[in-house]
């Protein structure tokens, strides 16, 4: 510490001290100043004993840098912050330590009082300024996307207004099959109506998710004349980071609001995504793998395409929206509400 500082610091100290008298109230005077009542009475003793050069700093600790943490794993701390403002620091550790970052509920709690999103009203203040950054959201679509936030990971409700609102895209390891390889499911479903579409594929890379979106989901939706409002992913490499260009283009091509819903490293983005999943696994997958040789992707994806017209036409879903009726019969009778400007842009963005 030069000179300049150590006078400014015995200036501080001593307005401490000042202020204490003045207000009848330590308390009062270490949260005005910033200090710890320790602090305080530390301040007050070695005045009392040698005047003012007892509060000069001789001894000033470094930080302990060594006991930080990385700047990526507090990087992780603050998106978990955001993604989950409801959650405490013991509930943001299990998360992150679910995804191979082992820190612990003090240790969040510490980035946490750095960054100033100790309390859930900062965080959610956060999450809503980090929103309000997005200049491109209106003031409904940004009011929708801090309540998609606030869902929590078992959820399988979420607020709609109309189909092609609010969607969720995933993709889903089916497994290895011999002759053919590790194949995986691009999943798309409407949140609304629950009226699903899903392309089986050798790949899970931000490109093949891209073209699912594109060249098989989009010209369904200008067909049946709903628009790809809210798109909801977690953040596997293909939808989030640096590997996931080519699907950023897309979703930005046909101006989605891209909702990065989990930073979870786990298998579902929502309730509602799990619950498909869980369905076509048990209702489908496991059947066909018993019962017949497959040889070759496209003969999967047939059997696939023709298992979804099943569930699309005819299996009653439980649901807000839905109430019991089967996902196509939904969409039908909710699109009087849809608005017509999003269908429009989408028709534009295929037909070019």
């Amino acid at each position: 510490m030069n000179n300049k500082e150590s006078k400014q610091d015995i200036r501080n100290k001593l307005a401490l001290l000042q202020l204490a008298k003045e207000l009848g109230s330590v308390s009062k005077a270490c949260e005005i100043m910033g200090y710890s009542r320790d602090s305080y009475y530390r301040f007050k003793r070695q005045y009392e004993q040698v005047g003012e050069q007892g509060l000069r700093n001789l001894s000033r600790k470094k930080p302990a840098l060594k006991n930080r943490v990385s700047a990526e794993v507090e990087e992780q701390v603050i998106e978990i912050a955001l993604d989950y403002p409801n959650y405490g620091q013991a509930k943001a550790a299990e998360i992150l330590t679910a995804r191979g970052c082992k820190i612990s509920a003090s240790g969040v709690r510490a980035i946490w009082v750095r960054h100033n999103l100790e309390t859930k009203k900062n965080r959610l203040n956060a999450l809503q300024s980090a929103l309000r950054q997005q200049s491109n959201l209106a003031n409904h679509a940004r009011s929708q996307t801090e309540q998609l936030y606030r869902l929590k990971q078992t959820d399988d409700e979420l607020e709609c207004l109309y189909p092609g609102n609010v969607c969720v895209q995933d993709t889903f390891a089916v497994g290895e099959f011999e002759g053919i390889g590790m194949v995986y499911q691009h999943t798309f479903v409407d949140a609304y109506s629950q009226f699903a579409h899903a392309k089986l594929s050798l790949s899970n890379d931000s490109q093949a998710a891209a073209d699912f979106l594109l060249k098989h989901v989009a010209p369904d939706y200008v067909a049946k004349g709903l628009p790809i409002e809210h798109l909801l992913t977690d953040k596997g490499v293909e939808f989030f980071g640096k590997k996931s260009q080519p699907f950023k283009d897309v979703v930005a091509k046909i101006e989605a609001n891209h909702v990065h819903m989990r930073a979870y490293n786990g298998p579902v983005v929502n309730g509602l995504g799990a619950r498909f999943h869980r369905l076509i696994w048990d209702n489908f997958y496991e059947s066909l793998i018993k019962t017949q040789r497959l040889n070759a992707l496209a003969e999967i994806d047939a059997a696939l395409q023709a298992w979804l017209q099943t569930y699309n036409g005819g299996h009653g879903v439980a649901g807000r929206y839905t109430l019991g009726r089967a996902p196509e019969v939904s969409l039908q009778l909710g699109l009087h509400l849809v608005e017509p400007q999003g269908v429009a842009l989408l028709k534009q963005v295929i037909a070019a």
